[in-house]
């Protein structure tokens, strides 16, 4: 067997015979005892190379030593160690072995890490909306290694468009939105799979998109985030299918969308209650005056960012492994102090879409 040390982990000698393991993505840190430098010796030759036998006779140790295969056996439960075995051969581990092991520092095993990369690739998802934050959505996924989606778009490139959206040039102008971002996405990878649906979002659309779907992402803004979250709620719900409000930006802040996991978090119609009491205090304070053609500043950097920050949540999802970290809370970022702030909400048990009384 070969044998290496996980590529994030970090091998300290913390003195008083204490060999640390230190790894270095996730802040975790596994720590033996041993006074032998031939232990430490044999841990630092461990390089996926070489087979475990091997080493050991060129250090001269007994490989059949029930102690050394005691140390083995724990190094590889505490997911300290890996075969390389398993990623040798695999055509999609150079263009994605970066997050191979990325994803390698949640998994357990070896063989739960290839489980991980295998739903990941074989994932289906929906983007609804290819603008600001779609276009950078869809650019990180496919490089994280989704190749398959599903794109809903009317638009068409405008020259308005190209200083905030990814993929698209000053000859895109007057192409569909759809058929531009396909094209860009398969320079990235030959396979990829889309489907298109060149129509704007409204109800009775998503019950279009055939086949199996394991995420929806909205990033549609018209005629609302609200309204087109609605739809994607109801229908997802439905479904049983996870689904993410995709942010956006207004001026100085941006908004980081929630992640719903039917039925075990809080659904859009639960944000959309408590946020309803929210406004309704600070519209006690102000009175609105709504202005026509109204145009809220936007940049490249706000788009990209918040974009990133839902493809990670998307990433969590489809791993069916690594626990979403925006269930139940949707946050803001503010470009003046660069800091993001969160706001907790409650799976209500009387929602009528997800709670115990529907």
């Amino acid at each position: 067997m070969k044998f290496k040390l996980r590529s994030s982990v970090s091998v300290v000698d913390s003195g008083n015979n204490i060999l640390e393991f230190f790894k270095t993505s996730t802040r975790q840190s596994v720590k033996i005892k041993t006074k032998d430098d031939l232990i430490k010796k044999l841990v630092l030759s461990l390089d996926g190379e070489r087979d475990f036998d091997e080493i050991c006779s060129d250090l001269k140790i007994n490989s059949a030593s029930e102690q050394l295969k005691s140390l083995i056996s724990f190094l590889e439960k505490k997911a300290v160690l890996s075969h390389d075995d398993l990623l040798r051969g695999r055509e999609d581990y150079i263009p994605y072995g970066r997050v191979i092991h990325f994803l390698e520092d949640y998994s357990e095993s070896d063989e739960e890490m290839l489980e991980i990369w295998e739903r990941v690739r074989n994932s289906r998802v929906v983007i609804i909306g290819l603008g600001a934050v779609g276009t950078w959505l869809a650019v990180n996924l496919a490089q994280s290694g989704v190749r398959n989606f599903v794109f809903i778009d009317n638009d068409k490139v405008e020259l308005s468009n190209l200083h905030r959206q990814l993929l698209f040039y000053e000859s895109d102008i007057g192409r569909q939105k759809t058929d531009v971002v396909k094209e860009r996405l398969c320079f990235f990878e030959e396979d990829v799979s889309v489907d298109s649906y060149n129509m704007f979002l409204e109800d009775g659309v998503l019950e279009k998109v055939s086949g199996k779907v394991d995420l929806v992402i909205n990033c549609a803004d018209k005629p609302s985030v609200d309204e087109t979250s609605r739809i994607v709620g109801r229908f997802c719900m439905k479904k049983k299918i996870p689904h993410i409000v995709g942010g956006g930006y207004n001026l100085h802040l941006s908004l980081i969308g929630q992640t719903v996991i039917p039925y075990e978090s809080a659904c859009v119609n639960c944000f959309e209650r408590q946020l309803v009491k929210i406004n309704d205090i600070e519209g006690k304070r102000i009175k609105k005056l709504n202005i026509k053609n109204r145009k809220i500043g936007s940049f490249g950097p706000m788009c990209s960012l918040i974009a990133s920050m839902v493809g990670m949540e998307a990433i969590k999802v489809l791993s069916g492994k690594i626990k979403p970290d925006n269930i139940n809370r949707r946050g803001e970022f503010n470009i003046y102090d660069m800091g993001i702030s969160y706001k907790d909400f409650d799976k209500l048990d009387d929602c009528e879409w997800c709670g115990e009384g529907r």
